[in-house]
């Protein structure tokens, strides 16, 4: 067994031990406030993420259009 074999099984055990998650959190801010693209990374290392979590393996940050409809609820919101 070459040594990439045996590191893609020991991985592939590791994770056959493991629960993925995919989270979504939706935030507004300030039309000038810095981009999330920025701070979100750091933001989830810290706090209970870093104490519950094995690996955060992506971050994702993309602007949605909070006057569509699909968005409806976050100008009913408050």
């Amino acid at each position: 067994m070459t040594e990439e074999s045996r590191k893609r099984k020991e991985k592939a055990k590791e994770l056959s031990q493991q629960q993925g998650y995919k989270v979504e959190i939706i935030f507004t801010t300030p039309l000038n406030a810095v981009d999330p693209f920025n701070w979100i990374s750091k933001a989830v290392q810290e706090g209970d993420f870093k104490y519950q979590t094995n690996a955060i393996h992506a971050t994702s940050v993309e602007p949605i259009d909070i006057e569509s409809d699909e968005y409806k609820w976050l100008r009913d919101a408050d």
